[in-house]
């Protein structure tokens, strides 16, 4: 079949189209002397901007010129290098101290002495909640700032929080106003006296009393069910956050008082209670999962 003139010619154009060839990258002005370099120089600096890591570089290597488009996609492509949402970890989290006293602690508590983190323990923590947390991002029109009105100065922004949690569920959780504790009340729950009889021995208005006053209602509550009884403390070495499964119910909980404004008839601590009953037990369960996960390299101590 013959085609006609016009057709031979669109036919044509669409092979050299379609054959063409992309053009090739400019060779790269870094080789794997530079590579190294940019690895260690994160691993130093891992809040370093691209801008400090391109200056620092032609510093380094004379003679070397180069734009901070190349050196970003080179660190990426080359390097494996991505940027992300930063965690914070104390100095003394992988101190020598710190992973001793945990290997020592797995060693104690769970290989010598029965320790079963999914089925007989209560795991209390502590932290801090202000009222001023919120999402690091917001909606807003286009070309217009995103601004978000925090509460009045004068309200209490701060809110100490203890909680207990098991694999079974969140057992208690209590916050505390400045002079004023507020904790779940149970229904049924028998009122544990403090040493003396009168409860005079909890201090009111206080941390240390906050706390004396929480693990007396805890152990109310605990005593309720009988799988419960029978509890002895047992302190899980400091700055061993992975070792406590509380903490990682903390994030989630962080996440859910964040999401959003509070309302006319809201308060933080209420937002902290509701938060804290819609908690799912799976999700508990996967927290002390990931602490027994951990168990290993707490006894070669590794870092965590």
């Amino acid at each position: 079949m013959k085609l006609p003139e016009n057709g031979r010619q669109h036919t044509i154009k669409t092979q050299k189209k379609t054959n063409r060839t992309p053009s090739s990258k400019p060779v790269s002005k870094l080789n794997d002397q530079h590579k190294t370099y940019l690895i260690n120089y994160f691993d130093e600096n891992s809040s370093a901007t691209i801008k400090d890591a391109v200056e620092d570089l032609i510093k380094s290597f004379e003679g070397l010129e180069i734009k901070k488009s190349r050196v970003a996609e080179f660190m990426k492509d080359e390097c494996n290098l991505s940027i992300k949402v930063a965690t914070r970890h104390s100095v003394e989290r992988n101190s020598k101290t710190t992973l001793e006293a945990s290997a020592q602690f797995v060693k104690e508590w769970i290989q010598e002495k029965g320790m079963l983190y999914m089925q007989n323990c209560v795991f209390l923590g502590e932290s801090g909640f202000d009222i001023n947390m919120c999402r690091s991002r917001a909606w807003s029109t286009r070309g217009t700032q995103a601004i978000i009105e925090p509460p009045s100065a004068r309200t209490v922004s701060h809110t100490p929080i203890i909680g207990a949690v098991s694999a079974f569920g969140v057992v208690n959780v209590s916050t505390r106003d400045p002079g004023n504790i507020k904790r779940r009340k149970v229904v049924g729950a028998k009122k544990r006296k403090a040493r003396g009889g009168d409860g005079s021995g909890i201090l009111k208005g206080t941390t240390a009393g906050h706390y004396l006053q929480f693990i007396s209602d805890t152990l109310d509550i605990m005593d309720e069910f009988p799988n419960m009884k029978g509890y002895i403390p047992v302190y899980i070495p400091s700055y061993s956050r992975e070792l406590n499964p509380i903490e990682m119910f903390w994030k989630v909980l962080w996440d859910g008082v964040r999401r959003g404004k509070l309302t006319d008839i809201e308060t933080l601590a209420s937002r902290i209670t509701e938060g804290s009953e819609d908690a799912p037990v799976e999700h508990l369960q996967n927290f002390i999962q990931h602490s027994i996960d951990c168990f290993p390299e707490c006894l070669n101590k590794k870092s965590l």
